[in-house]
């Protein structure tokens, strides 16, 4: 990268400014100055537009082609005008008058006029291009008849029209003077710039010359000549205070100088301690190649010192992760030096194991990777334990289903995803009829047995991006997503679920229970199911209400005989 010395620096923070002030200062006046040249052509353009559209009228309600000849050819010879066309109310053209000088300077002008009465209309009554501005104007009767005066007020706001006028107008004037303006500004700004320039160049003079001294000093010690000083001959007061506190710099560094090379000894000693530390380690060389692991690398990973050496890291690839995974890694690494995550090894009896890895380039002087050091601290107990504890934070214990806190978090995604999407979802709500006396008469053993089947029917009667989950006892709770954008269709989509649900849950359960004494007998038990539904899209109605439309409506199925299906609000 090329290098600039600081009174280019400070010509650049100065210029620099002064500059973006002059272009700041230079567009607002522009764009003040060119808004206002247009502003006046396409109102000027307005008014005429609008003085020939009420003296046509009466020409159009007469059909008097040289009655509106006469108020075209008066319109034609008003400044910057080109053309002059007037309308019937189905838009076909009446009568075209166009200024002599437009017809000879631009002989493509009739091509554009034959287009122009599609392009602008009442929608978009004006069109400009760099050459012409066209305005549209329709004409309007200024009087209602006596037989109109009963019309409603939609028709009394809105009269017929009868036709229209489409005015052509040069924009050459405009675009001249502000290619004018634009110069001569221009022009005002650079020799505003230049004054400033001047002064710049030779009052940084007396302070950049003192200061070129100081670097070539720093530059020398830098480079190792610690007894380089710098005479204070300056007459800033400021760069003589710098002088004094580089030489005292080179003076303490000759001083640290010497004990450096005992530190040195020292770290090194203490990074071989620090390398049989009980996480294990690896070094690699700048090819990735391992030129030694410690003890604890080999209890980890199964390797041998002699097995590893020689090897690379993927000695312990387990395939897991994917190459995007370790490109993402090496970016890392090669960006900041230092990468950390959690990474899935394989032992060497081929057990696969997680470990929080933790790599550090170490790089030469000049910046590339001379080394590679990696710790490996096995988590898999620490794995095992946050399995379980998600386990019971989100998962029913018995049936294995999501708890009622699982299925807030997925009925909340599915509400974003509903609104995204726009198709309905459906939310069941069910209750086990009569499943009481089963625990009442052969223990909550038969229930439990019971309610986990129940659970694995239910799961084997929807998609797999839909949720069931068991709120407790013999309740249990079913969403369906991304049904269809109908609401009819998707309320025929939901019941056809619901009574598969019902169908299959009514099918005969197989219990094993105590018969008496240490003796287990099957019996066969039949339990039915009250279903209520209610169907949701987007966030019109929050997850709590929704739940608890659902089960108001099973309640209404329970009071209806049991084992029915109803829907909330139908």
């Amino acid at each position: 990268m090329k290098e600039f010395s600081i009174r280019h620096h400070v010509a650049l923070l100065t210029f620099t400014p002064l500059l973006i002030m002059a272009i700041s200062l230079e567009s607002f006046f522009l764009h003040d100055r060119f808004t206002d040249l247009d502003h006046d052509l396409t109102e000027r353009g307005q008014l005429i537009a609008r003085q020939i559209a009420a003296g046509s009228e009466y020409g159009l309600f007469s059909n008097n082609r040289f009655y509106l000849q006469n108020i075209a050819q008066a319109a034609i010879h008003q400044p910057d005008m080109r053309r002059v066309i007037i309308l019937d109310a189905e838009g076909e053209i009446i009568y075209e008058e166009e200024a002599l000088s437009s017809a000879k300077a631009n002989p493509s002008a009739s091509a554009e006029a034959g287009i122009a009465p599609a392009l602008v209309n009442m929608q978009n009554p004006l069109l400009s291009n760099n050459k012409s501005l066209w305005i549209y104007q329709p004409i309007i009767p200024a009087q209602v008849g006596l037989d109109e005066q009963t019309l409603d007020s939609t028709a009394a706001a809105n009269p017929r029209q009868i036709g229209s006028v489409i005015l052509e107008l040069s924009r050459e004037q405009v675009v001249q003077m502000k290619s004018q303006l634009f110069w001569g500004t221009v022009g005002a700004s650079l020799l505003f710039l230049a004054f400033p320039c001047v002064l710049i160049f030779l009052f940084s003079r007396g302070i950049t010359t003192p200061i070129g001294r100081l670097s070539d000093a720093v530059l020398r010690i830098g480079n190792g000549e610690l007894e380089t000083r710098i005479p204070l001959s300056s007459k800033v007061s400021e760069l003589n205070v710098m002088a004094r506190g580089i030489n005292d710099m080179a003076e303490k560094l000759q001083q640290e100088n010497a004990t450096l090379r005992q530190r040195e000894r020292e770290a090194t000693r203490i990074a071989a301690i620090a390398f049989e530390s009980h996480e294990g380690m690896m070094v690699t060389d700048a090819d990735g190649v391992i030129i030694r692991v410690n003890s604890a690398f080999t209890k980890i990973t199964g390797y041998t010192s002699e097995e590893a050496v020689g090897q690379t890291p993927k000695l312990l690839k387990s395939g897991v992760q994917d190459d995007d995974f370790y490109a993402s890694m090496w970016d890392r690494i090669n960006c900041t030096g230092v990468w950390q995550g959690e990474i899935w090894n394989r032992r060497k009896n081929g057990e696969i194991f997680p470990v929080w890895a933790a790599i550090t380039a170490v790089e030469k002087e000049d910046g590339t990777a001379a080394y590679y050091v990696a710790t490996y601290t096995d988590i898999t107990q620490r794995k095992a334990a946050e399995q379980e504890i998600n386990t019971f934070a989100f998962y029913d214990t018995l049936t294995q289903l999501p708890n009622r806190r699982m299925f807030f978090d997925r009925f909340s995604k599915a509400l974003a995803a509903s609104k995204r999407s726009g198709r309905f979802g459906a939310l069941m709500f069910l209750d086990l009829d009569n499943f009481k006396p089963i625990n009442d008469r052969y223990g909550h053993a038969a229930g439990d047995s019971l309610l986990i089947e129940a659970a694995r029917r239910l799961s084997g009667c929807v998609r797999e991006v839909d949720t069931v989950a068991r709120f407790g006892g013999d309740e249990f709770v079913v969403m369906l997503g991304e049904l269809d954008f109908d609401r009819a269709e998707s309320a025929a989509q939901a019941g056809i679920v619901a009574e598969k649900i019902r169908d299959t849950l009514a099918l005969p359960y197989k219990l094993e229970v105590h018969a008496g004494g240490h003796h287990e007998v099957f019996i066969e038990h039949c339990c039915t199911t009250s279903i209520g539904v209610v169907l949701f899209s987007g966030h019109d109605v929050s997850d709590d209400e929704l739940v608890k439309h659902a089960d108001r409506a099973m309640y209404h199925a329970k009071q209806s005989g049991r084992n029915t299906i109803r829907f909330h609000g139908m």
